[in-house]
């Protein structure tokens, strides 16, 4: 029989059920309102109370928390569906309407900034806050979208990470979203990071806010806008009301390299060094070559024999010949070097992943690889670092390159060594094309040695961290570039000529010896 002083067996049923169900809508409304941690609180209170009342209060306490509790669920299931309605209308509603023009002065203004840069082979293009918001409204038109507007805020001074704030316009209904982001590349993709976010009234939950995490990161995602036009996004810098975006272009065209030989000055001619190297008969004329077992290439022009007339010349089809003859063994070859790749567009596009599926279904025996080049060498040639190679202008983008390359390499490594398992890997460092034997006359040759070797080193350390083979194509090319590349030609060039070829040849053979 039930204590006269407590409640009845129905009415503590109904207390725990109604209590149950008011923690969950409350702790929901909470949770979309104030955040996770109120919400988490909340539910505990309402359940605890709720079982406590249920288990020691008297019939009439008990009947006033039941009615508590059921208007508490109620209400919450009202302010919730209110707020869900308004949320679900202004996101699933028309997308199509009209979006709010940009400002034409800022929008023109960063054009001009733009197009600057179109025609290199590297670009830095650093835009004010005013000028982004106008490229980022331009580009909402372009797009179907909910926001008739968006509006970014960058809080950080440059130093520090990069913190930007943002407000959004809904085309439909009154709603706005508001909140804070830190954004960076990371192996050649934005990675977007949503701090809080919140929508009218409602603050976004976990799942919520990674969906809008990637729905950001989609439309900042700069490499992956930019790779239809051949570019390769290596660092956005965010700060003190501006964003400068560096990066180089990977559509295979050849360095300009004229201007730099201004920087040697009046030295009495190029003089042709002599270069002692054994050459190499020529390899496969060929990309591909059938066999049992396989030398695997990945890289840029270099792996794709740019600068000789044909495959047969590049130390890939030579380095494939010798391979064969000393092992005795009929090599297949797949050679997916491709000109212009850097390490962020061999992680972006299909030279890699054509390699390593390759890889699944072939017997591999060796694999060859040649990255970096591109990712430094247009940098030193542009107007900033042939001008002045000390200057912070030409220091900030050999710097954002070397950090993106830092960055992309192990993650390359890494899908190398996962498809290739049984296979002897090496590396191959890059060359100096501008090192023409001036180094003690000239502040640029030297300076560009000093960069190409700190590029070598990542490529080195991160090698040895896969137990990788190191192929040393710098240092034999060191002071040779007038006899082993097309840097006397006119124009200039800087890709090897058959001499160079042969000399990247005994490296990588001298590697895997």
């Amino acid at each position: 029989m039930e204590s006269p002083g407590r409640v009845s067996g129905p009415l503590r049923v109904a207390i725990i059920l109604f209590g149950i169900l008011a923690a969950m809508a409350a702790g929901a409304l909470a949770l979309f309102t104030i955040g996770e941690s109120y919400a988490t609180v909340t539910a505990a209170v309402i359940l605890v109370t709720s079982l406590v009342i249920a288990l020691t209060a008297s019939p009439l306490l008990g009947r006033t928390v039941l009615v508590v509790l059921i208007l508490a669920f109620a209400g919450s299931l009202t302010i919730g569906a209110f707020g869900a309605i308004q949320i679900l209308a202004a996101l699933a509603g028309d997308q199509s309407g009209p979006v709010e023009p940009p400002d034409p002065e800022m929008l023109a203004s960063a054009e001009r900034k733009i197009d600057q840069s179109a025609d290199d082979n590297t670009f830095r293009v650093e835009l004010s806050e005013a000028e982004l918001n106008a490229v980022l409204q331009d580009a909402l038109a372009e797009v179907d979208t909910p926001f008739s507007r968006i509006t970014l805020d960058i809080l950080n001074p440059v130093a520090e990470p990069a913190l930007i704030g943002f407000t959004g316009d809904f085309k439909n209904g009154r709603l706005t979203v508001e909140g804070e982001l830190t954004a960076e590349i990371v192996g050649g993709q934005m990675q977007v990071e949503l701090l809080e976010a919140d929508v009218g009234m409602f603050t976004m939950p976990g799942v919520a806010r990674d969906a809008v995490e990637d729905m950001i990161g989609r439309v900042a995602d700069l490499n992956r806008a930019l790779a239809e036009e051949g570019a390769d996004v290596q660092s956005v810098v965010v700060g003190d009301d501006a964003i400068a975006v560096t990066g180089v272009t990977s559509d295979g065209q050849t360095i300009d390299a004229g201007v730099l030989l201004t920087a040697f000055g009046d030295l009495g001619g190029l003089a042709i060094p002599q270069v002692d190297v054994t050459p190499y008969p020529p390899g496969v004329d060929s990309a591909e070559a059938g066999g049992d077992v396989y030398y695997v290439a990945l890289g840029d022009s270099l792996a794709a024999s740019v600068g000789v007339e044909g495959f047969a010349d590049g130390y890939v089809s030579q380095v494939h010949r010798e391979l064969s003859l000393s092992d005795g063994i009929p090599y297949g070859l797949r050679n997916f070097g491709s000109t212009g790749e850097t390490s962020g567009t061999m992680l972006l596009g299909s030279q890699l992943a054509e390699a390593v599926a390759f890889g699944k279904s072939a017997e591999v025996r060796y694999v060859s690889i040649d990255i970096g080049a591109n990712d430094l060498l247009g940098h030193l040639a542009s107007i900033e670092c042939s001008e002045d190679i000390d200057s912070e202008a030409c220091r900030s983008r050999i710097d954002a390159s070397l950090r993106a390359y830092s960055d992309n390499l192990p993650m390359i490594f890494t899908e190398i060594a996962d498809a290739f398992p049984d296979a002897k890997v090496v590396f191959l460092l890059a060359y100096n094309p501008f090192s023409l034997g001036f180094e003690e006359e000239v502040k640029f040759e030297a300076r560009s040695n000093e960069v190409l070797a700190s590029l070598n080193a990542i490529a080195t350390d991160v090698a040895e961290e896969f137990d990788f083979l190191v192929a040393d194509g710098f240092t034999p090319m060191r002071g040779t570039a007038t006899a082993t590349t097309h840097m006397t030609d006119t124009p200039p060039d800087i890709h090897p000529n058959r001499v160079g070829y042969d000399v990247l040849t005994a490296a990588v053979l001298d590697a895997l010896s």
